[in-house]
């Protein structure tokens, strides 16, 4: 019992001690974050920035993808080579044109018109996609 007193004792003056010595070792640090806040938001501004670089060079790379395409396709099938009844559906249908109108503006059967239209519709570049 004497040694467990003795001991308790000694812990007591050890952190009186300390606390004597060093007393920030016991207190709360006041942090100030206002050097963070502004790391953060100049990092938040940066990579918006990055962004939207990003997004105009995705856009560029989009664009001349859509031309090479359209190249592509031309040179599959080239303009002098699809017959006129073929090119004469095209038109009006680019026209915003229904089947109907077409096939009645062209003598044409409807379901004539709608075999050239869905044989066609994948030679147009690609869409947007959002």
């Amino acid at each position: 019992m004497e040694y467990f007193l003795v001991f308790t004792l000694g812990i007591i003056a050890a952190v009186l001690v300390l606390f004597l010595l060093r007393p920030g070792l016991f207190a709360r640090p006041n942090l100030d974050f206002s050097v963070l806040e502004l790391m953060v938001e100049e990092a938040i501004e940066q990579l918006e920035q990055r962004q939207a670089e990003i997004l105009a060079e995705i856009e560029q790379q989009h664009q001349a993808l859509l031309e090479l395409q359209k190249q592509i396709m031309s040179s599959f099938i080239p303009e002098s080579k699809k017959s006129p009844k073929v090119l004469a559906v095209l038109e009006l249908a680019a026209q915003r044109r229904d089947v109907e109108d077409i096939a009645k503006k062209l003598g044409l059967g409807v379901g004539e018109v709608e075999l050239i239209l869905e044989l066609y519709k994948d030679n147009e570049p690609l869409a947007e996609s959002t």
